[in-house]
């Protein structure tokens, strides 16, 4: 069995979403938190990365910005608090950790740690943010959140997480063992700007196998009867699975419409008729709106005021740009394909006077962006 701490941690979590998410392995769109989590962790890749010129906080919030994508927030005012505490958290950790004075050793390395039960050989694996060398000679385990909420030191004492990281750590490096060198392992808190620290020594790597054979155990009892049970828990608000678990899938269920000729009918002659109604107060309110204009085109006035409220008229333009001249400022920079745009209307138009083979070819290229339905409404002669 090959298993990762977020596996482990899943089932114990709730035996449910381990069964969706690593038996069944249900695919499931990423949170924007997971994906607000996932960039920051790359700029701070990019950040610590070793070689000759330390990045410039500038370089280290351009490289942010240029690859933030606000469309996973439904409201735009989440996207734009959410991006400016992204900047924030990367500011305040660029002012406490210039990257020139840790002696980064490795960055988002992967590990393996071989758990054996019987005869059987498993596999624990992971990723780990970041691992330093210390003044101290000590290695250091780095793993970045941004997660609110701060855990006590006494859990940070006992995390799971750090002391898996521990023992791939010792997989890795032997010396660890062969030496007794303790490890440092931290947990830091990006929106807190805090890093919270604990020691793990040579005696912890047992007590962790131990821990770890317990649970794989209970995964393969379970595995066994075929029975992952749902268990409710303080993150069932933000599961991915509420579709699939029973305890949520209720919520999801869509009402169901039964209607027969009679229905239908009418419900066809109260669309035409409130259509009918929308067209003719539309109708109207345009012959009001331009009433009002030539009165204040005549009188000179861009206000006008009543006892219910008042209306105000605004300048709009729109402007054109010189396709050359932005060219020449834009391609040197490589920014001159992210604001080119097929123009759907003009390439139809293009595409009848070009050979039969090369319409082929485009029609190749083609694929489905978007697929709706509509509705329009045929009144009888």
């Amino acid at each position: 069995m090959r298993l990762s701490y977020s596996a482990l941690e899943t089932f114990k979590q709730c035996p449910l979403k381990f069964k969706f998410q690593y038996v069944e392995r249900i695919k499931t769109p990423k949170s924007k938190e997971a994906l607000f989590g996932t960039l920051i962790h790359k700029a701070l890749k990019v950040l610590h990365e070793p070689g000759l010129v330390v990045p410039t906080e500038e370089e280290l919030l351009k490289f942010f910005a240029d690859n933030w994508d606000g469309s996973v927030y439904q409201d735009e005012q989440l996207a734009v608090l959410a991006f400016a505490q992204g900047i924030k958290i990367l500011k305040d950790y660029y002012a406490k950790n210039y990257p020139a004075q840790f002696n980064v050793v490795a960055l988002e390395t992967s590990f393996e740690a071989p758990i054996k039960i019987g005869d059987d050989l498993h596999l624990v694996t992971g990723k780990i943010d970041r691992i330093d060398k210390t003044p101290e000679n000590l290695f250091e385990v780095i793993d970045y959140k941004t997660t609110k909420k701060m855990p006590s030191q006494e859990t940070v004492d006992k995390d799971l997480q750090l002391s898996v990281y521990h023992l791939g750590m010792a997989n890795r490096w032997p010396s660890i063992v062969n030496e007794k060198r303790p490890v440092k392992v931290s947990l830091y808190y990006l929106k807190h700007g805090e890093k919270l620290s604990s020691l793990r020594n040579v005696e912890n790597l047992e007590a962790t196998k131990e821990n770890i054979i317990r649970d794989i155990e209970q995964i393969e009892q379970t595995h066994k009867a075929g029975k992952f049970d749902p268990r409710p828990n303080a993150l069932c608000d933000w599961c991915e699975f509420q579709r699939n678990c029973p305890f949520f899938r209720h919520k999801f269920v869509e009402e169901k419409l039964f209607f027969n000729d009679q229905d239908i009918k009418a419900l066809i002659n109260d669309y035409a008729n409130i259509k009918k109604e929308s067209e003719e107060r539309d109708k109207k309110l345009n012959e009001i709106k331009n009433t009002l204009v030539k009165f204040m085109d005549q009188q000179g006035l861009e206000s006008l005021f009543g006892d219910d409220g008042y209306i105000t008229r605004s300048l709009i333009q729109r402007f054109k740009y010189d396709a050359d001249s932005l060219r020449q400022i834009l391609e040197p920079l490589g920014r001159w394909q992210n604001i080119l745009k097929i123009d759907d209307a003009k390439l139809k138009k293009i595409i009848k006077e070009l050979p039969r083979d090369l319409r082929g070819k485009i029609e190749s290229a083609r694929k489905l962006d978007k697929e709706y339905k509509t509705i329009s409404l045929k009144k009888k002669k």
